[in-house]
């Protein structure tokens, strides 16, 4: 499994892999948002009457935006980019912009998160999230979803494939500094020549960093690849 931006990622490991280089996970710095897309036809007649009909799948949008981020930083990204084939290829992407504190995460086998809204997830392939990305800030853990429970809770698989390090008992926590948020993860494909869109900014200049180099601003868009 491809998880942006972080690579491949491996049972056990908080990182990702590209081409054997350790990555890891960060967020985009500036900010973040998602949206969805609608396709539908509209014929105006000349009595204004409106005949509107649905084309297409509803699809979400998602933009991760980037304030002078580190030399390091973009070539992580260009990196793993230049694997997926630009646009060719389809992965993961964390839509941070629904990102919640469960009332409880219960952590005793299977990880349930308890919410008030599930309409995000489902457990049916190829349609809405399908996985949770369990976050403390620190650590985390990605799941395939099993179960839905409509507006009361998300059953969740995290032992199967065993992505992030993220432990039961700091998983369960959705009180103070370090409680879990969770997010939906879609898998999505990003639109064209989105490298493009950095420019250069600042210039780190400490030699013995492995951030040492320009620093860059700019986005990247992403569509998901199944309906919403």
């Amino acid at each position: 499994m491809w998880l942006f931006p972080a690579g491949e990622l491996d049972s056990g490991k908080n990182y990702g892999l590209i081409d054997n280089i350790q990555y890891n996970y960060f967020e985009p710095n500036r900010n973040f948002n998602s949206f969805p897309t609608y396709s539908s036809l509209q014929t105006r007649f000349q009595n204004q009457t409106i005949l509107s009909r649905k084309i297409g799948e509803p699809f979400l949008n998602i933009i991760y935006e980037y304030s002078n981020i580190f030399a390091s930083e973009y070539r992580q990204i260009e990196h793993f980019i230049n694997k997926k084939e630009d646009a060719v290829n389809s992965f993961y992407v964390i839509d941070l912009s629904k990102g919640e504190v469960p009332s409880a995460i219960d952590t005793s086998s299977t990880w349930i998160p308890s919410i008030s809204n599930t309409r995000l997830y489902s457990a049916v392939s190829n349609m809405k999230a399908n996985y949770i990305f369990f976050f403390n800030g620190i650590k985390w853990k990605l799941g395939t979803i099993t179960t839905v429970t409509t507006n009361t809770s998300v059953t969740t698989d995290v032992d199967t494939n065993n992505f992030g390090t993220l432990s039961d008992t700091e998983g369960a926590v959705v009180t103070g500094n370090q409680c879990t948020f969770i997010y939906p993860v879609y898998q999505c494909y990003v639109l064209p020549n989105q490298m493009a869109n950095f420019k250069r900014t600042n210039y780190w200049d400490n030699k013995d960093s492995e951030n040492y180099g320009p620093m860059y601003s700019g986005s990247i868009s992403f569509v998901s690849k199944y309906k919403v």
